[in-house]
């Protein structure tokens, strides 16, 4: 269990880091290649911005920010909203997603925590934001506030981006 008491800590120390990380979007390190699961997601929405978003069911943080994320997803028609439920069991995960009504959210199991270290979401939740040709631009540390009008203009701007890349 000690991994499970990592990822733990770090999702409280999320929450006590949560007002910093939730003050804006920080710029991205460049990424791995995505893993096949997240990858198989991402193929799925190719060519539009994606939300990349580590979460777990039991995380005070990632529940916190889980309906504002689904919100903006439903809102920015070229913005897609992938999750990655880490170290979460799929009962859980199923039942955090009936609980808070959220439907036709794609969610990518991680239960050994492979694709979260693969993309260096050490602390939940991590979310990164990629443009259309799924290269991470930006990343938040922790749990942020995704109805923030400088935040949706950042993401809608990636949106905007992407209708010219991909003809």
């Amino acid at each position: 269990m000690p991994r499970f008491h990592r990822v733990l800590g770090a999702c409280l120390l999320a929450g006590a880091l949560a007002p910093a990380a939730a003050a804006g979007l920080e710029p991205a390190p460049k990424l791995p290649a995505a893993p096949p699961a997240l990858q198989q997601a991402l193929d799925a929405v190719r060519g539009q911005a994606v939300i990349v978003n580590f979460w777990a069911s039991w995380c005070g943080p990632c529940r916190n920010e889980m309906p504002a994320l689904v919100e903006l997803d439903e809102r920015e028609p070229g913005v897609a909203l992938v999750t990655v439920a880490v170290a979460d069991r799929a009962a859980d995960t199923r039942r955090f997603l009936a609980d808070y009504l959220i439907e036709n959210t794609v969610v990518v199991a991680d239960p050994d925590q492979g694709i979260a270290r693969a993309w260096n979401a050490r602390m939940i939740p991590t979310t990164y934001v990629l443009d259309a040709r799924h290269q991470a631009r930006y990343r938040v540390v922790g749990e942020a506030d995704w109805r923030d009008p400088a935040m949706h203009t950042r993401i809608r701007d990636l949106a905007k981006d992407s209708k010219g890349q991909n003809k």
